[in-house]
């Protein structure tokens, strides 16, 4: 498992938090999940923003950013699409769902069902994409194919929680050309590398 002690900022009871549920913020304060009250930091994904997990549920989030000036002629449209035409390459047995629309933060986002195999075990992501004014934002919930039904509103719930707390400071480093980190459980990838063309 990779170490990313530091990479979220402390988490808790936040104000406005629903019973049961906890606030869990990046390390620059600029990102925010709600999570169930039983998940805590997870060490997930090298480039991951802020991220969470129950590794007893098997049900695990995270967000990971990219900068919007690099990527200025894409839409939010043909981004997502070139995230997910990579990611089913990568699942064995892929099944693919969607796009809907689904709101986050006030935003229209596009949100895809991924069910498959990884490392001969079955896993289903709910990959959510918004995009802000100087970010694409990937929201990422999984957990095993046997567990999904059970943690589907969880997942759906910390998929659409995710708030832009403040603007881009400055772009985070770039990923390196492997894949980031799968989950501590090591049951699927958790995202790609950031050049959505590499």
């Amino acid at each position: 498992m990779i170490s990313l002690l530091g990479a979220c900022g402390d988490s808790g009871e936040g104000a406005g938090a629903e019973r049961g549920a906890k606030f869990i913020t990046s390390s620059d304060g600029a990102l925010q999940l709600q999570v169930p009250s039983s998940w805590s930091k997870s060490e997930l994904n090298p480039v991951a923003a802020v991220q969470a997990g129950d590794e007893e549920q098997e049900a695990y989030g995270m967000v990971i950013e990219d900068p919007r000036k690099p990527l200025h002629e894409y839409t939010l449209e043909r981004f997502a699409d070139i995230q997910m035409q990579k990611l089913v390459t990568r699942v064995a047995l892929a099944s693919l769902a969607g796009p809907t629309e689904v709101q986050v933060d006030g935003k229209t986002a596009l949100q895809y069902q991924l069910r498959g195999l990884f490392n001969e075990t079955e896993v289903v992501y709910l990959y959510t994409f918004v995009e802000t004014e100087d970010r694409f934002l990937k929201v990422v919930t999984w957990s095993l194919g046997s567990k999904f039904d059970d943690n589907k509103e969880d997942l759906e719930q910390v998929s659409a929680s995710v708030k832009e707390l403040k603007p881009l400071a400055e772009p985070t480093p770039a990923a390196t050309n492997s894949d980031p980190a799968v989950a501590p459980t090591q049951q699927g990838p958790g995202a790609f590398d950031r050049d959505p063309d590499a």
